[in-house]
């Protein structure tokens, strides 16, 4: 692969990438409080491939004995 590839697939895995990233460090930083974050999907009618919507939990983690 070339350095200045600026193919479609390339700049795709590249913001994917990002994401991935930016998740676990949310995920550290949330561990970090004493909290979990949990993403999800939620089906939205009509029930086709892709519709659907985000949806963001956020919790206090349970505390070990």
């Amino acid at each position: 692969m070339h350095l200045l590839d600026t193919s479609p697939d390339r700049i795709r895995a590249k913001e994917i990438q990002a994401v991935q990233m930016h998740a676990q460090q949310l995920v550290d930083w949330a561990r970090q409080h004493g909290l979990v974050v949990t993403i999800t999907l939620k089906p939205q009618p009509p029930l086709a491939m892709g519709n659907y919507l985000p949806v963001i939990d956020i919790r206090e983690a349970h505390r070990g004995s």
